[in-house]
């Protein structure tokens, strides 16, 4: 398999960041690792944050046998986090960190097949 693929499928398909340490780019490779995760925490807290505020009154509606569709979603609703603009920020820019890693660990071995080739 030519290195140019093997970067692009592991920087996409398993982690970006991933297939450019395997070309040898420590740098570039840690740097995608590292903006990748940083997104995928941010909307992991966030959700969290969400999810613990709203557990206590779901637990109770349950407890009370109260709980319906429509309580669930005004539960739901009131967050602390006024909309979810933080988390959509975060989800696309995670998105193009996974297709910038992708397209950079393809080009970067395009390099390496030609001075192999």
């Amino acid at each position: 398999m030519k290195e140019s693929t093997k970067g692009a499928l592991l920087s996409v398909m398993v982690y970006p960041g991933l297939g450019q340490l395997v070309l040898g780019l420590k740098i570039s490779g840690v740097l995608f690792a590292i903006l990748t995760t940083t997104g995928l925490l941010v909307i992991l807290y966030r959700i969290s944050v969400r999810l613990f505020h709203a557990l206590d009154p779901i637990l109770s509606s349950v407890a009370d046998n109260d709980l319906n569709w429509s309580k669930f979603i005004e539960i739901v609703s009131r967050s602390p986090y006024d909309s979810w603009q933080v988390e959509g920020i975060s989800l696309v820019f995670l998105l193009l960190c996974w297709i910038a890693a992708g397209l950079h660990a393809y080009l970067a071995g395009r390099k390496v097949d030609r001075k192999a080739g």
